[in-house]
């Protein structure tokens, strides 16, 4: 299944594919994900393109430097990024998915405070 988002301003937008419901979607608990209330929906990179704002992002590294958290430079959404617990994947904000409430979604609780324990989980 296709869907497609974007972050608040409309410079972001990005498209991707995946299976079809229930969608599992990680709730962290890590610091930067409890703050933003960023919602994880991972999917491998090659199921992802970018179809606007390459040059409107900026991007922020923070602790292992591993996850780039990529942010629009205009309006300050963080509608994807890649995390370190997939280096091979994109992590995209359910909420920056156009109609994500339409959506089959599962939310999983994951304990990004104990990062360590939480990726073997994975």
């Amino acid at each position: 299944m296709k869907i497609e988002g974007g972050c608040h301003c409309g410079l972001v937008r990005f498209e991707a594919t995946v299976d079809d419901g229930p969608i599992e979607v990680l709730d962290c608990n890590c610091s930067i994900c409890s703050m933003t209330g960023f919602l994880h929906l991972i999917i491998p990179d090659t199921r992802f393109r970018l179809l606007e704002g390459q040059k409107d992002t900026t991007t922020y590294r923070f602790g292992s430097g591993k996850a780039r958290h990529i942010f629009c430079s205009q309006c300050g959404i963080k509608s994807f990024y890649r995390p370190r617990s997939h280096p091979d994947g994109i992590s995209i904000h359910l909420k920056c998915v156009d109609d994500w409430e339409d959506l089959d979604v599962r939310i999983v609780p994951f304990d990004g405070k104990d990062w360590d324990k939480a990726k073997a989980a994975l």
